[in-house]
Parts: C-alpha cells; structure tokens; sequence
C-alpha cells in the first residue's frame, strides 16, 4: 500500500510538471506576440512619419525651387528686387552666379515674358540636411532694342531680341537654421528635349505688358 501510495505521488508530480512547462511556453509566445505586435506599430508609425516628413519637404522644396528661380530670371529680365533672392540663395551662390551678372538683355525693354519650371525629380530623406532637386527651365520672351542702341539707317527688326537657352538644372539645397537655401545649380542638359514637358501657363509672366494710350480720333466726315 505504501509502494502504491508512493507510485501515485511520483506520477501526480510527473504530470505537474509538463503543466508547468506548458504555462511557461504559452507565457513565452504571448510576450513574443506582444513585443512582435509593438515592433510593428512602432515600425508602422515611424514609416507614417517617414512618409510626412518627406512629402512635406518635398512641397517645401518645390515652392521654394519654383519662386527662387523664377525670381533669379525676373532679376536679370526685368532688374527685379535682388535682395529678395536671399530668401532663396546662399551669399555664397549669388556672389558667383553668372546670371547676376548677366547683360544680355541689358539694351533691350522686354515687355512681358511666360516662366516655366517643370520639376522632374526632388530627392530628400526626413533626415537628411541636403536635397537635389531636377528642373527644366524654359523661358519665352517679348521685348525690342532699345531705341539709342539703333544705328543710323537702320530699325529695330535689325536687332532681334536674343532667346533664353532651355536648361534643365540639377539645383542643391542646403538646410540651414530650419531652412533651405540654393547653394549650388550645376547644368545638366542645354537645349533638352521639352515634347513632353507641355505648354508654359501664359497667366504666369510677372511682367504684364504695358498698356498703349490711346490717341484722339478725327470725327468721321459726312458725304454731302
């Protein structure tokens, strides 16, 4: 009776522990599957911001791409306000920019002209403090020689207005006290092929064309 009592202790405590065993491993997967299931969240939410730190930038830089080039070409078209590219420029830059010393349409008055900057490609990273952004620039302008540039004999159809060169750019940015700024415009391609870059917006030209006065008229005369 004894051995028979002793037998049924020993396999009570066999059983037990397999028990105990199983409570252990359940608990294991549970907190595998707790820690997996945050590790996902938290990777999840990291990617929503990832997502919106990035699209941000992006439209940041496309504005600012779009404005401070079209005011770098306002400056030399029409002697647009040359501090405002500070907004948009490095010091550095505008101090070895060709275009701010550019007088190629310095003897002509143009009259209006129709900007266009089509963004091709703008790489940025949440983190990072640096950006590339590739643009085409295209510029369609109306202008004539000024009238003391004409020699004698001849006319101003003479002196036809020079065309601004399509470039497509590759613009760097820099991010500079929670800002980016223009450092660097290197030249990727002259004359590129615009078939597919569409039709600049004619309501885009800063510069409206100057309205005529008009002149008195005869009274018109009546037959007898």
């Amino acid at each position: 009776m004894i051995a028979s009592e002793g037998y049924q202790m020993a396999n009570t405590k066999t059983n037990e522990e397999p028990r105990e065993v199983r409570r252990i491993r359940v608990a294991r997967r549970s907190m595998l599957y707790i820690v997996r299931t945050l590790l996902l969240i938290l990777l999840a939410v990291i990617v929503c911001i990832g997502a919106f730190l990035t699209a941000e930038r992006m439209s940041n830089l496309y504005i600012l791409a779009s404005e401070g080039m079209q005011l770098r070409a306002d400056c030399v078209l029409a002697d647009g306000a040359r501090n405002d590219l500070e907004e948009y420029f490095t010091l550095a830059f505008l101090q070895n920019d060709p275009a701010m010393t550019d007088t190629t349409y310095s003897n002509y008055t143009i009259t209006s002209y129709n900007y266009d900057l089509t963004i091709d490609k703008i790489s940025v990273l949440p983190w990072s403090m640096s950006a590339t952004v590739i643009a085409t620039e295209r510029i369609s302008i109306k202008g004539e020689i000024n009238a003391d540039q004409i020699s004698e004999g001849q006319s101003a159809g003479d002196y036809p207005q020079p065309e601004w060169t399509p470039v497509r750019y590759k613009i760097t940015f820099i991010n500079t006290n929670a800002r980016w700024y223009v450092s660097e415009l290197s030249v990727l391609e002259e004359n590129p092929d615009l078939s597919n870059l569409g039709t600049p917006d004619l309501n885009q030209s800063p510069i409206p064309a100057a309205t005529p006065t008009p002149k008195p008229t005869d009274a018109p005369t009546q037959a007898p």
